[in-house]
């Protein structure tokens, strides 16, 4: 379940990447969403995912009934061996994926890479990602098969076809303000 779950987001293109003008028109791949740094909609969603993140966290340690497939998005961006994490918006070059199979110790985690990147070259997927709290720039869960949280998926899903918002919300239940 945890898989097509991620397949489905990778085909709902609500992977996020913050590049460069000139390499977000030269981007064909229908997968990837480019947003430029310190677009207004994306801050607004950030803001709104950490305000929650507490009570993810809480579920995600002590999962309640009918709630599964825990994940968080974190933005990626290569360095000379391995990756950096940031949750600056305004940072160029930066992959944000999602992880999954997530494991707490205090606000210390660890997961695996549940993505394909596109842009950054020193990770892979299903590669075992340690991140702290403070790096989370979007969270999700399913609840009775409706997605809670992923609100950095609104921004996207605004700027493209109405009919696709409409139906990501029918299927998903994702609700954008």
């Amino acid at each position: 379940m945890l898989r097509s779950v991620i397949s489905l987001f990778s085909m709902l293109g609500i992977s996020v990447l913050i590049i460069p003008t000139e390499l977000a028109l030269a981007n064909d791949n229908p997968n990837v969403k480019s947003i430029a740094p310190g677009d207004p909609a994306m801050a607004k969603a950030h803001e709104k995912s950490e305000r929650e993140l507490d009570g993810f966290l809480e579920k995600l340690r002590n999962p309640p009934p009918g709630t599964e497939n825990y994940s968080v998005k974190l933005g990626f961006a290569d360095k000379a061996e391995g990756v950096a994490l940031t949750t600056d918006e305004m940072t160029q070059n930066v992959e944000y994926m999602w992880v999954y199979q997530i494991t707490a110790s205090g606000d210390h985690f660890t997961a695996l890479l549940g993505d394909t990147p596109e842009y950054v070259h020193n990770i892979k997927p299903d590669d075992r990602v340690e991140f702290e709290k403070s790096d989370i720039f979007d969270w999700l869960y399913i609840e009775n098969g409706k997605m809670k949280g992923n609100y950095t998926a609104c921004p996207l899903l605004l700027a493209g076809p109405k009919e696709q918002l409409e139906q990501y919300r029918e299927i998903l239940g994702i609700a954008c303000d």
